[in-house]
């Protein structure tokens, strides 16, 4: 296992391929996990939102878990998300995690309920006091419904295992003020590192957990958590600006829902992205006629 303390650089949730019948693609998994650490990456999250954690099947989850211990070999960090709505359902999840010798696991706070803060902390409490495990805590607001204030995170990171916090919440604002109040307590990582990467590292994080960036343009997006603490700011800041136009381009109705465009998107480039589940749609000609243009503009095919 990789300590806690040497988590940092960039991070990618790693999409989850499908066979077009649905079932999973286990082959193409394996080949993406592996094609990203070749091309220098520094953790993945298995069973991420970008994985389609809410399609995936408890027995898929720790084949997927299993898979990805096996493949990455010690090469790199590599995150579980159990994905439960309860804490007692997350237990079974983190255990199976340890035992199979997982870096740590990601948890949200649990989706819909909209639960206040001594509800959060209860959930948290009763997840590390029950399995030692490091935990990444994920603040996505826009996905779960639940903010995860600054103040609750201080809370959180008082737990014995909560060793990161990733903070999704698109307010670069908020970033800032993670990083200032919880900045060498715990390990920050930014999301959305398409089109704030370099600025969250600059501010102080511990590096990011991407998705569309890193899998879609490789070895070209990881290098800018590199080439910023190189001090390369001007070749980061352009890759960056690559990054946001490929963002921009993949994460409109213009093509399918997420990360259909994506996966389609990386298919096109030879890397191994599979298909969406089911009700995710297809993306339809037009979608695919877009992504195709989008690529085209961006030089990533000819």
């Amino acid at each position: 296992m990789i300590a806690p303390q040497e988590w940092e650089g960039c991070f990618t949730a790693v999409v989850t391929p499908f066979q077009e019948n649905g079932d999973l693609d286990i082959d193409a998994f394996k080949r993406n996990l592996d094609l990203l650490i070749q091309e220098g990456l520094d953790g993945a999250v298995i069973a991420g939102c970008t994985g389609e954690s809410w399609m995936i099947t408890n027995p898929e989850r720790e084949k997927l878990f299993r898979i990805a211990v096996d493949t990455a070999d010690g090469r790199c960090v590599i995150i579980g998300g159990p994905g439960q709505l309860t804490a007692a359902d997350n237990i079974p999840f983190c255990r199976f995690a340890k035992d199979l010798g997982m870096d740590g696991v990601m948890l949200l706070p649990p989706p819909m309920v909209r639960p206040n803060v001594p509800e959060i902390l209860q959930f948290y409490r009763t997840i590390n006091d029950a399995v030692d495990i490091p935990v990444l805590v994920y603040n996505n607001p826009r996905r779960q419904g639940v903010d995860l204030s600054p103040d609750t995170l201080a809370q959180l990171a008082e737990l014995d295992n909560v060793v990161a916090v990733k903070e999704a919440s698109k307010d670069f604002g908020r970033v800032s003020d993670v990083i200032h109040l919880l900045g060498g307590r715990i390990r920050i990582f930014g999301g959305h590192s398409s089109y704030q990467g370099v600025p969250t590292v600059i501010m102080g994080a511990d590096g990011w957990v991407g998705s569309l960036d890193t899998q879609l343009l490789g070895e070209e997006a990881i290098s800018m958590y590199r080439l910023v603490k190189d001090g390369r700011i001007e070749d980061a800041v352009r890759i960056q600006y690559r990054c946001i136009a490929a963002e921009a381009a993949l994460k409109g109705d213009q093509s399918g829902t997420f990360p259909a465009g994506l996966k389609y998107a990386m298919n096109l480039r030879g890397r191994p992205g599979g298909y969406a589940r089911l009700p995710i749609l297809p993306l339809t000609d037009e979608q695919k006629e877009y992504v195709e243009a989008a690529l085209r503009g961006l030089n990533l095919i000819k």
